[in-house]
């Protein structure tokens, strides 16, 4: 049980990952997502399900004596895990996605949005994502 929920944790957290990677590669600035949460939710409850066993003190998963903390102990079960699994890179599920993004937003950059590009890029990173969020922001309740 603790093996299964220590995989559903660490496959929450590679797609996490790959999310926040494949947005970096559209160029956008990563946020926090359902796959975000998805990954905390998993992780307490791995850790909320060593906590409850009580382990005993000599408690071993393929040669690994667990710890008795919680914390260490999710650590210490994501090893074997991530060991034992053979189940492929988590990034081909969204590469069509992916594919499909970049050439829907192929078309070369016109001359009015490289000054935007120009400008953005002068402005300090804090400031350029202020801005890029409020933009996402403005576009998500415009429904555009």
């Amino acid at each position: 049980m603790l093996l299964a929920l220590a995989k559903h944790a660490e496959e929450a957290r590679l797609r996490c990952n790959a999310e926040r990677a494949a947005v970096r590669a559209r160029g956008e600035t990563p946020a926090h997502t359902e796959a975000y949460a998805y990954h905390v939710q998993a992780n307490l409850c791995l850790i909320t399900a060593i906590d409850a066993a009580d382990l005993p003190a000599s408690f071993r998963i393929y040669d690994i004596t667990l710890s008795r903390d919680p914390l260490t102990a999710a650590k210490q079960l994501r090893q074997p895990v991530v060991a034992y699994d053979h189940s492929g890179p988590i990034e081909a599920a969204h590469e069509a996605a992916r594919l499909a993004y970049k050439a829907a937003y192929a078309e070369p950059v016109t001359a009015e949005e490289q000054q935007y590009v120009d400008l953005l890029a002068g402005l300090p990173a804090a400031r350029r994502d202020k801005i890029i969020e409020l933009a996402e922001d403005r576009a998500r309740h415009s429904g555009a």
